[in-house]
């Protein structure tokens, strides 16, 4: 008798809802875990470097970026679509600890990633992206 209790329609069908319940918030991270965070370097902040990055997905949604470091000037970092027209985002660095990050939509696979000297001659900088 207790077994008919077990398997009757009413706590399966509870069992099969909190089965979903409990297995969306990974279905949803899935996309993000999979893809690896890409590290660039500027060791010389009075020159220009240009970076790319890309999903493995076929369409990405969101790209992330942190930058952190030191410089001994002002300097800017630009997110680009591949097309190198349209910007996705600019970040004005000040002289001094740099700790910046953000998090945009975005509609490609393929993200670019400026690094452009203003006043800054000296210092390090670390740019981590990643396109999902």
């Amino acid at each position: 008798m207790k077994w008919q209790n077990i398997f009757n329609v009413h706590n399966i069908a509870k069992a099969i809802i909190l089965f979903f319940i409990g297995f969306a918030p990974f279905l949803l991270m899935w996309p993000y875990w999979m893809e690896d965070e890409r590290v660039f370097e500027v060791p010389d902040p009075s020159q220009i470097y240009m970076f790319e990055d890309s999903s493995r997905s076929r369409h990405a949604d969101v790209v992330e970026a942190s930058i952190s470091g030191y410089l001994d000037g002002t300097a800017t970092v630009e997110i680009y679509y591949p097309d190198t027209i349209h910007r996705v985002w600019t970040f004005e660095l000040p002289a001094g600890r740099i700790d910046s990050s953000g998090r945009w939509d975005f509609y490609d696979r393929e993200v670019r990633i400026d690094y452009i000297p203003g006043t800054a001659k000296k210092g390090h900088l670390t740019i981590k992206t990643k396109v999902f």
